[in-house]
């Protein structure tokens, strides 16, 4: 059985030109498409076609070739969504007599498409934009702005849940243990943990206090490598790998790729970690003011060299391990759902507020929320401390 084909398939993508731009520069774009038209975009919108009779018809009334293109576009032309299914879209062009651009759900220009690229044209390869994607409790999630696939909004929420969950955990850990040293033992942890900075090097109050801060967000790491979703956020790195590669999805291939990526989250969370802590040790023992400044300066610029070595280090040793072929063959059915969803929806820009609701993140920051919510209704049901400050 043959695989159903799309516009998106066989489109010729033309470089685009702008009502501003010369004659001489469109006639250059033109000569380069190969398709004997020109799209004539605003903000992405087609708005016109230059024809090579409009173009002729422009040089025969005398023309400068350095003035616009605009007063010499032809409105005349047929919006073709790229997802449209090529039996259905050879139909259409068969009667059609005027230029076919074909546009994305949201009237984007995307590409020309003509009746010798429909029936002749070699299928293109997918055009999918960067690749998004995040480890869930219900399993590996995939965007590319446009379409999504894998772990749904219920999966995105409870991983909110669960990180807000992790570093609660955390907190509880070490202002636990600290406490119940200082009680057990007399050794005045909580006491280092709560005591003011004074900015000094030689106080060990202060070095205390800063390697007692810190150690909550290396328990939180650790919590995360010991659960599942550090296999599952491992596997989709894996698996986005393979696809940006242009490698077929099985589980041999898959397994060769690094568990690493350069567009983790991970890397940010490193940065605004690294970033705070060297601008608190770079301010001791230095006065208010210039100084202070400098030693912001230099945490600003040491984080900008080592923000993603330290990222890759962290997803390295905590938010990632090595997955399971169980976790690794569920990452790659999500990438075969992907890749099939945005096939027939190929060099599509999607608006903004769509690119955010598929990132994920504010369906992240919802189940964050609402586990505090929970959280503190309860503490004023039962009158107890849940979210340690």
């Amino acid at each position: 059985m043959s695989e159903k084909l799309f516009v998106a398939d066989k489109l010729q993508r033309v470089i685009p030109a702008y009502p501003d731009d010369s004659l001489l520069r469109a006639a250059e774009l033109m000569a380069q498409g190969g398709a004997g038209v020109l799209p004539i975009v605003e903000y992405g919108v087609p708005v016109g076609v230059l024809t090579e009779s409009r173009l002729r018809e422009a040089i025969q009334r005398g023309a400068d070739w350095l003035e616009p293109v605009a007063p010499w576009l032809d409105e005349n032309f047929l919006r073709l969504p790229i997802d449209t299914p090529l039996e259905e879209a050879i139909e259409t062009l068969t009667y059609a007599e005027q230029p076919v651009l074909g546009v994305d759900p949201w009237g984007r220009y995307v590409g020309v498409v003509t009746l010798a690229g429909l029936a002749a044209r070699p299928v293109s390869l997918p055009q999918l934009g960067t690749i998004g994607g995040m480890a869930t409790p219900l399993g590996v999630y995939l965007t590319n702005g446009v379409v999504s696939a894998g772990a749904g909004t219920l999966g995105l929420m409870l991983t909110g849940a669960l990180l807000f969950a992790l570093f609660l955990l955390a907190n509880w850990l070490v202002i636990g243990g600290m406490w119940w040293a200082q009680e057990r033992f007399g050794v005045p942890l909580y006491s280092y943990y709560n005591s003011p900075f004074a900015g000094q090097w030689f106080l060990f109050s202060d070095v205390m206090g800063l390697v007692l801060r810190s150690s909550i967000f290396v328990v939180f790491l650790l919590l995360m490598r010991l659960l599942p979703i550090a296999g599952t956020h491992a596997a989709e790195h894996m698996v986005v790998h393979a696809i940006e590669r242009g490698e077929p999805l099985t589980l041999e291939v898959v397994r060769r790729m690094p568990r690493v990526h350069p567009r983790c989250g991970t890397n940010l969370v490193a940065g605004i970690a690294l970033f705070l802590g060297l601008s608190k040790a770079f301010q001791f023992g230095m006065p208010d003011g210039d100084a202070r400044d400098f030693a912001l300066l230099m945490a600003l610029l040491f984080t900008l060299l080592f923000w993603r070595s330290f990222g890759a280090f962290l997803q390295w040793v905590a938010t990632t391990k090595p997955p399971t072929d169980r976790q690794l063959l569920q990452a790659i059915r999500v990438g075969e759902e992907l890749l099939r969803k945005a096939r027939p929806l190929s060099g599509a820009t999607p608006p903004f507020g769509l690119r955010l609701l598929h990132s994920g993140l504010l369906q992240i920051l919802i189940g964050a929320w609402g586990l505090m919510a929970i959280l503190y209704l309860l503490e004023s049901l039962l009158g107890i401390t849940l979210v340690v400050q």
